[in-house]
């Protein structure tokens, strides 16, 4: 996180798993007043830093947790779409109440 993201108000703050298909990333997802963040833990892997701006998620939805992209194994994750109409799914703990918050904040 940049030293101006350190510096917004967290919201909420936990470990995710980014899902991109089969692809899989472990990493800490924060929520501030107006950020949505993603930090991958295993750089190496190249799944990502994502900084999503609140006011340009169009969706926020659950969703499956899928082993190899396509058998579905957990009902804990949530899928965000941009209003580019991207697609970013997580697998969290909790994952109702980051369905309100981040309802509740776009």
């Amino acid at each position: 996180m940049t030293a101006a993201q350190s510096k917004l108000t967290q919201l909420k703050r936990c470990y995710a798993t980014l899902q991109l298909g089969v692809a899989k990333a472990d990493g800490r997802l924060t929520l501030t007043d107006n950020l949505l963040h993603f930090e991958a833990l295993n750089k190496q892997l190249n799944l990502g830093s994502y900084a999503i701006k609140l006011n340009n998620i169009s969706r926020v939805e659950k969703c499956s947790g899928k082993a190899g992209g396509l058998i579905p194994i957990t009902t804990a994750g949530i899928k965000i779409t941009t209003k580019e109409n991207h697609h970013l799914e997580f697998i969290l703990a909790e994952p109702d109440e980051w369905l309100n918050c981040l309802q509740a904040s776009h």
